[in-house]
């Protein structure tokens, strides 16, 4: 058995670019406010982001995360992995330091646009991709498998990583952020019938548990599809595979995402 189309997540399903994120969300924290953290509580930030980047679903709220976690007490964390907690302070955060989500947005891609562009290979460097991801994905490309990239991540941004990693997936089965925002599964309709693929032989990979809780809510007509929950992504691994299974999702780790399909979960 194999899915008729396969679709990965890129961040924490991928690749790991918890480095990137972290200066990128530093650096442009610093640009909209001029506060930027001493460089002797850099290495703290970077854990206590690295341990709450779960909670993040776009790229924005890296940057409210980062100034939170620059004002708050490290004891404060914990409530953050609470989607609902999390929310509230990061907005209650905007209000207090007069920024918006459009202009973060925007902040965030020039930021990291101009880095990658100025200082490429140090930009590259900052991420990882998962171990054996990258020869999984060639060899899938070399089969003829259908397989996309379905990332909240700018495109130019996940062009520019899959070439570094010589993974020669064709840019129309790259996408990324699109504005308005679309949800995935309204993405995975289009493809499924651009390629004339059922539902059933769809194959969905995620890394967030809430958006694979959310097409089960609100996709009936994907219901058929199979969803799987990575475990070596950005999960809270005490909660998220717990709860995947909980709901019937199956939790894949990396060695079988990275073999045979007919050995992953059912």
């Amino acid at each position: 058995m194999k899915p008729g189309l396969l679709v990965l997540d890129f961040d924490g399903v991928v690749c790991d670019g918890i480095d990137e994120m972290v200066e990128t969300s530093r650096r442009t924290l610093a640009e909209l406010s001029g506060r930027d953290a001493p460089p002797d509580r850099r290495a703290e930030l970077h854990t206590r982001f690295a341990a709450l980047r779960p909670a993040i679903e776009s790229g924005w709220e890296m940057v409210a995360l980062y100034g939170l976690l620059l004002e708050q007490d490290a004891a404060a964390d914990a409530g953050l992995r609470d989607v609902t907690r999390w929310a509230a302070a990061r907005d209650a955060y905007l209000r207090a330091h007069a920024l918006a989500r459009g202009p973060i947005a925007t902040t965030f891609d020039e930021v990291r646009a101009r880095w990658m562009a100025t200082n490429p290979r140090d930009w590259l460097t900052r991420h990882r991709f998962y171990p054996g991801i990258a020869e999984w994905l060639r060899a899938l490309l070399a089969g003829e498998q259908l397989v996309y990239i379905l990332s909240t991540k700018g495109k130019p941004f996940l062009e520019a990583l899959l070439a570094w990693q010589t993974v020669p997936i064709p840019p129309d089965f790259v996408i990324g952020r699109s504005e308005p925002k679309r949800e995935k599964w309204e993405v995975m309709r289009e493809l499924l019938v651009m390629h004339g693929v059922a539902a059933s032989d769809l194959w969905f990979v995620e890394d967030r548990l809430a958006t694979l809780l959310d097409l089960r809510r609100h996709a009936t007509d994907l219901a058929r599809a199979r969803v799987f929950l990575v475990d070596w992504g950005y999960v809270f691994p005490d909660r998220d595979p717990a709860a995947a299974r909980a709901a019937g999702i199956p939790v894949l780790d990396l060695a079988r995402a990275t073999g045979p399909f007919d050995r992953w979960p059912a």
